[in-house]
């Protein structure tokens, strides 16, 4: 037997019963993670998406790790994610600076307090400047929708 048929007769029953039988492995996706488990989740997806954007840079792009063009292009992508935190209460916020850290920290390793150091302060200087754009979310669609497009056609 498959593992959704062993799930399903260990939450409803007997398998002789068919027409009870429901497979309830497909039926979660209306179970969604809330509160701290919520914010977790958040954060490990956008941590996972902008790593593989960075990643498919050659490497000579990501061999400077002071290189302002590099964190700015790293803030620009954790400012349009899609983290909304006006609309959270405190606990819930998502620091972006400590998510900006940890994605450093994936790509180059253990990250000294002056490295941090230099990081918060180009973070705040590329704020201060407006170099950290957040774009509407009808360009944000329709640039996905163009990306998808090329992909899939070319």
């Amino acid at each position: 037997m498959e593992h959704n048929q062993l799930l399903s007769q260990v939450l409803v029953g007997p398998a002789s019963d068919k027409n009870v039988c429901i497979n309830y492995m497909s039926s979660f996706s209306f179970i969604k993670p809330q509160n701290g488990l919520w914010k977790e989740a958040k954060i490990a997806k956008v941590h996972a998406r902008i790593l593989d954007g960075i990643t498919n840079l050659p490497a000579e792009v990501r061999e400077n790790r002071h290189n302002m063009e590099l964190v700015s292009l790293i803030c620009n992508m954790i400012e349009n994610c899609g983290i909304k935190n006006s609309e959270k209460i405190d606990k819930l916020k998502i620091d972006k600076k400590v998510l900006l850290i940890q994605i450093y920290k994936s790509l180059y390793g253990n990250l000294s307090p002056q490295d941090i150091e230099t990081l918060q302060k180009n973070v705040e200087f590329l704020h201060d400047n407006g170099h950290i754009i957040k774009h509407a979310a009808w360009k944000l669609f329709a640039y996905s929708i163009g990306d998808w497009f090329k992909r899939k056609v070319f």
